[in-house]
């Protein structure tokens, strides 16, 4: 843990350097949360859509709109994050409202109608691969549990460690009740990051391409009942993302020159 504390104060320092590195690292979040619920873009596109408005061509219309809700939200949390804004049942639905602005449904079940758009609780079942979540009637309840939770303690995890064990913490417990119809994942990732940037600490993603490994990580907390299993899961993943940060900042560039007279070309 001193190990992955160290590496997590190079890349705060590094990141200083870096012009606008805080908005594009917001990208590079946003990209990779997406990329996990199924969105084709890359990094480069993502970066493309959202800072420059140009749009890829053959992608789906739908997996465009996801980049740019996602974004959205995630300002919206580190807003409510930086200013110190306790949490409440209105902020979660909020948050899912402003996920799937473009891409929610409107549904008619069994407790009946809600829109997905509108950050609306779910009002019937719901399940992924093999797993079903909890009675739509407890939904309610168990996010104002979680929301009671995380507003007790938040204020007394300062320091990186503790405040990442509460990050995770919630996120998982987010995940797991899955108070909505779509959107969760990317809604309990976004928790996280509340988490973390209420105390200033870097937000970090679920890599895209760990994505069988996070899902393999939760399944395995429920089933033994171990929350220690995606702390140790996520904090891998927070240790390998600094690293890869890292990496990137710190790479030297190279001056070579062209046979005989002409240009030095810098790579």
């Amino acid at each position: 843990m001193k190990r992955l504390q160290e590496i997590k104060e190079k890349y705060v320092e590094l990141s200083k350097g870096y012009v606008d590195y805080e908005k594009l690292n917001n990208y590079l979040i946003t990209h990779h949360s997406t990329a996990i619920e199924g969105s084709t873009l890359t990094h480069s596109e993502v970066v493309l859509l959202l800072e420059n408005g140009i749009t890829p061509q053959g992608k789906p219309f739908l997996h465009l709109l996801m980049e740019k809700d996602h974004l959205e939200a995630l300002n919206y949390v580190l807003e409510i994050a930086g200013e110190k804004r306790k949490l409440n049942l209105e902020t979660i639905q909020q948050i899912s409202a402003l996920i799937m602005k473009n891409t929610g449904a409107s549904y008619n079940m069994a407790g009946g109608s809600f829109d997905a758009s509108r950050g609306e609780f779910r009002k019937g079942g719901v399940h992924v691969g093999t797993r079903s979540f909890v009675d739509f009637n407890k939904v309610p309840k168990l996010v104002q549990d979680l929301v009671d939770y995380v507003n007790s303690e938040i204020d007394n995890c300062h320091d990186f460690v503790a405040n990442s064990i509460l990050a995770f913490d919630a996120h998982f417990q987010m995940v797991s009740i899955h108070p909505f119809a779509d959107g969760n994942g990317r809604l309990s990732r976004l928790l996280m990051n509340y988490v973390q940037h209420y105390h200033k600490h870097p937000i970090t993603p679920v890599l895209a391409e760990d994505k069988a490994r996070y899902f393999e990580a939760l399944e395995q907390t429920r089933q033994q009942q171990n929350p220690n299993i995606f702390r140790k899961f996520m904090f891998g993943e927070s240790l390998k993302y600094f690293n890869l940060e890292i990496s990137m900042m710190t790479q030297k560039q190279v001056l070579k020159k062209k046979p005989g007279k002409g240009l030095t070309f810098l790579y």
